[in-house]
């Protein structure tokens, strides 16, 4: 069997994905301790710029997949 080349568009998606979970939990232990509900603020608006990302990203992916024959 041959293995197939690394998607460079896949591993950014792993990527981004590990890092969506990372912020997710900091965003609920920030939420739920007194008084970090703002940290907790914060945390979600970088997973929402991180969440356009990733939109964007699985986009392009759809695209190349296309232009492969998927």
């Amino acid at each position: 069997m041959s293995k197939q080349p690394v998607d460079p568009l896949r591993t950014k998606l792993f990527d981004l994905i590990a890092t969506a979970e990372q912020r997710t939990a900091t965003m609920r232990d920030f939420a739920a301790t007194p008084g970090s509900s703002w940290l907790a603020k914060n945390e979600l608006q970088a997973l929402m710029a991180l969440l356009s990302d990733l939109e964007t990203l699985l986009e392009d992916i759809k695209q190349s997949d296309a232009e492969s024959g998927y």
